[in-house]
Order: C-alpha cells, then sequence, then structure tokens
C-alpha cells in the first residue's frame, strides 16, 4: 500500500511573516568572479559577513570557454557574474560598501591573492527580478531558436522544391531527345 502524503496547510499569517521576511533580505551583484572561484567557495568567503540565503552565477558564453580552451587556458568552469541574497539588507549594505574594491585574500599562497572584490549593493532589488531576468532571456533564446528552424525548414523545403522540379525537367528533356533521335534518322 502507498502512504498518504501529508498535506501541510500554511496558515494565512505564516505567508504573510514568509513575504515579510523576503523583503528584509537584500542582494549585492558580483561583476567579476575570479578564475577557479565557484558558487562554494563564494559562499564560504561572503558567509564570514552575514547569513547568505541564494546565490546565482552566470556561466562564461560557450565561445568564450572553447576560444579559451584552444589557447591552452585551464580546463574548469568560469563564472562572469553573480548575485548573492543575504538574509538582512543591512548586512547586504555593508557588504557591498565595505568589500568593494578590497582584496579577496591576504594570503599570499591563495589562488585568489591579487585579485579585487567587485561588489556593489542593488537597492530595491528582489530575487524574484533575477529569476523574471532569467527567465526572460531563455523564452528570448528559445524564440530565437524557433525562428532559425523555421527559416531552415523553409529553406530546405525550398531547394527540395527545385530539386524536384529540376528532375521533372531533366525527365521531360530525356523523353524529348528519346522521341527526336528515331525521327533524325
Amino acid at each position: 500500500k502507498k502512504k498518504k502524503k501529508k498535506v501541510f496547510k500554511l496558515s494565512l499569517e505564516d505567508t504573510e511573516d514568509f513575504n515579510a521576511k523576503l523583503l528584509k533580505r537584500g542582494v549585492v551583484y558580483i561583476s567579476r568572479i575570479p578564475p577557479r572561484m565557484g558558487p562554494v567557495k563564494l559562499k564560504q568567503l561572503l558567509a564570514e559577513y552575514g547569513i547568505v540565503t541564494r546565490l546565482y552565477l552566470k556561466e562564461e558564453d560557450k565561445a568564450v570557454r572553447k576560444r579559451r580552451l584552444k589557447g591552452k587556458g585551464r580546463g574548469g568552469k568560469r563564472f562572469v557574474e553573480g548575485w548573492v541574497e543575504f538574509e538582512n539588507k543591512s548586512v547586504a549594505k555593508r557588504v557591498g560598501h565595505g568589500l568593494n574594491n578590497t582584496p579577496i585574500t591576504n594570503q599570499k599562497r591563495n589562488v585568489h591573492h591579487g585579485d579585487l572584490w567587485n561588489i556593489k549593493y542593488l537597492r530595491k532589488f528582489q530575487w524574484s527580478h533575477l529569476t523574471e531576468k532569467v527567465a526572460y532571456e531563455r523564452r528570448v533564446r528559445d524564440q530565437k531558436l524557433r525562428v532559425e528552424i523555421m527559416q531552415a525548414k523553409r529553406e530546405n523545403a525550398a531547394y527540395s522544391s527545385l530539386v524536384e522540379a529540376g528532375k521533372k525537367m531533366d525527365h521531360i528533356e530525356a523523353r524529348r531527345t528519346k522521341k527526336r533521335k528515331p525521327n533524325d534518322d
């Protein structure tokens, strides 16, 4: 027998509390992610300043990665930019203003020695704005792909119709030459 899943009913107060918590969160934008820094490392570094609730890093473009690897670059994933959401706006403001243009680390043997933080606090920015932007970009990309596929199908159909017409013309021409040959003798 299958066990019935217990349905948790949310009260109006719980949802209002959750929405109020979402409004208290702050988002910072990181304009440059150093090489060899992934989401785990970034969260670890920024968790020293406050509770990180969410993190989104944008991967580098496939063409750029291919070019980098062709030029004997290192193989790992690289990220171009990122957004980090802190549980509290004041922490996000402090991180945005305090860490901007400061070294990531002072340890000389660390991989990120010499790299600077490029962080900006985004005022009145909610995480939902970011997810809307990502969804919009995905829809635009899908639409462009559909248009390209339709164009390719149209070109293929036009080409195949020309090929068929050419075959018909060749067949007609072959019959005409066949009729002419007995008359020429």
